[in-house]
């Protein structure tokens, strides 16, 4: 704290108080004191969308002052102590240093490293006097606390050793073809969710029970699609459940049945006199209905006869994100071995470490300081929309028109974010949407899940 003129008000002699005006006057009124620093704000760049692993820095001074010659370059001048998410401290050096041409008061630094809020910038005093020993420092503000250095910067690793093990068929039991067992597991979901899910509890329950057996005989699939309700994957019943959709005719048939063509799919959308048949592969018959939801909310995408790699990649983006919010519902989702769990799991992972904009959430674009989105594995996919596009190699790499059910699903997203409503194939804006979509306790929730630690 700066002291005033106030703690001289005493009374003085006149020959004392004539010294002190002479000293005064000698001085010519310089302050020989370094300036202090007001203020350090750092923040991540990023350049055409893409978060970058460099940082700029505004230094902000508290009056103008001049620089000393000393001789040393001047980013040698200042320096960062960064605390670390393990306890140690990082020391950070300048990649350029610069002063305003129009404010001496402001000295823009950058940065080859991301800078945590808490950080601490020093400067050697020398920069004011180059006889001067010691530092000035202020703490930093920044975009990005200590956690999400750790998540932008690298992959996280799953702890787990078996994890990508291969998998197992569920079997199937009784009780899945029991349709008062499904609804009350149903029930129980609904339940569990955060708010006891008294909104859509009742919801839900009308849906799985008005919709016809004839169209629908599994009574899980029945669960799976009325366990949508509530999400943002809602407007998938309206688009299989009845004609409002660019078919103009309900779903025909949604069932466990080998998908036409490939029987290596889970799910696999054709039409019968122009109406959606949904084909769900007879050995996820066994799987929990929750993990099945995913999967019918993929599906409910496509609608149109057209399909591209970049409408796969959405699709599935959608149902990872759904199948991240069933995770916090109840996290052993995580530990299921069999086909289709494992498959979103694994998805669920390559989501968590992709993210161009933001990669210390998740995403679908590579993330800077990514090298595989699978690390430890054969898979050298380095993104979400990679690996998927990858299971596509197929399908022409050409743009879709746009389907409303996926329009839907951005709609909401955007909505209780407050962005603006792009096409959801466009796969940048849906990167960015679903990084600042998640629910940080969601996004924690999966991390812990799935057992990650970070890669480094």
């Amino acid at each position: 704290m700066r002291l005033g003129n106030a703690g001289l008000g005493l009374w003085v002699g006149g020959a004392v108080a004539a010294t002190l005006a002479l000293a005064g006057c000698s001085s010519g009124g310089e302050d020989l004191s370094p300036p202090k620093i007001s203020s350090v704000v750092a923040e991540r760049d990023v350049v055409d969308g893409k978060a970058k692993l460099t940082s700029t820095i505004i230094v902000k001074f508290d009056r103008d002052w001049e620089l000393a010659d000393t001789n040393l370059p001047f980013p040698s001048l200042f320096e960062i102590k960064a605390p670390q998410a393990d306890g140690s401290t990082k020391r950070i050096l300048m990649r350029t240093a610069e002063r305003s041409e129009t404010n001496s008061r402001l000295v823009t630094l950058t940065v080859n490293d991301l800078v945590p809020e808490g950080a601490t910038l020093l400067m050697q005093k020398k920069a004011f006097d180059r006889k001067a020993s010691g530092t000035i420092s202020q703490e930093i503000a920044s975009d990005l606390d200590e956690a999400s250095v750790v998540l932008a910067s690298q992959a996280l690793v799953v702890g787990n050793d078996v994890f990508y093990d291969a998998p197992v068929t569920a079997p199937v039991t009784d009780a899945d073809r029991d349709a008062a067992v499904q609804r009350g597991l149903l029930e129980a979901h609904m339940r569990a969710r955060p708010g006891g899910g008294s909104e859509s509890l009742g919801a839900a329950l009308a849906v799985f029970d008005g919709i016809p057996a004839a169209v629908v005989p599994s009574p899980k699939l029945r669960a799976a699609i009325a366990g949508l309700t509530g999400t943002f994957a809602e407007p998938a019943i309206t688009s299989l459940m009845t004609s409002d959709n660019c078919t103009s005719r309900p779903v025909a048939k949604v069932a466990f049945e080998v998908p036409e063509g490939n029987e290596a799919l889970v799910a696999r959308v054709t039409f019968l006199r122009g109406a959606r048949v949904i084909s769900v592969n007879p050995f996820a018959e066994g799987e929990r209905f929750e993990y099945l939801m995913p999967i019918l909310a993929h599906e409910a995408v496509h609608c149109d006869t057209e399909d591209g790699i970049a409408e796969e990649i959405a699709a599935t983006a959608f149902d990872g994100f759904l199948y991240l919010q069933l995770l916090a519902v109840d996290p052993e989702l995580a530990a299921a071995r069999t086909r289709v769990a494992r498959e979103l799991n694994i998805d669920a992972v390559a989501m968590i470490n992709s993210g161009q904009r933001y990669p210390e959430s998740i995403g679908i674009l590579p993330s800077p300081g990514v090298d595989a989105v699978l690390p430890l594995t054969n898979n050298a996919s380095k993104s979400f929309a990679e690996l998927v596009a990858n299971a596509y190699r197929g399908l022409p790499n050409a743009p879709t028109p746009a389907e409303t059910v996926a329009t839907a699903y951005t709609s909401l997203l955007a909505a209780a974010i407050g962005v603006e409503l792009k096409n959801p194939f466009d796969l940048a804006y849906l990167d960015e949407l679903l990084s600042l979509a998640v629910d940080g306790g969601v996004f924690a929730n999966a991390i812990v899940a799935f057992d990650l630690v970070p890669e480094g």
